[in-house]
């Protein structure tokens, strides 16, 4: 599976996710589509966006832990990286960040 393709059916699950879960929603998904990369994407819904958290801002750092960078809208950002070895943690950390934020947010 090519780059493209994989992070087209990202896309499409978190776009899937976000739709089906209940507002407030934050989706982060990630995988590795081929030897030495990383896909990220971030998908929020609006009652996220409404508490002032941003896709696009929020999935930068969490692709840097992968060795890249990226980036995209308030509800829905795209990212990649090189250390395909990172991912795991990565995405620990970005669950982590996003209950920590908007546990914060909620109360």
């Amino acid at each position: 599976m090519d780059d493209d393709t994989d992070a087209d059916s990202l896309k499409s699950a978190a776009d899937y996710l976000v739709d089906t879960l209940e507002d407030p929603a934050a989706v982060i998904l990630g995988s590795c589509p081929g030897e030495g990369k990383v896909s990220l994407i971030a998908a929020f819904s609006p009652g996220v966006v409404g508490m002032g958290v941003q896709a696009g801002k929020f999935i930068g750092p969490i692709a840097k832990l992968c060795g890249g960078g990226g980036g995209g809208g308030p509800n829905f950002a795209q990212a990649g990286g090189r250390k395909p070895e990172n991912l795991s943690s990565a995405l620990e950390k970005a669950r982590s960040e996003l209950v920590s934020i908007l546990s914060e947010k909620a109360s």
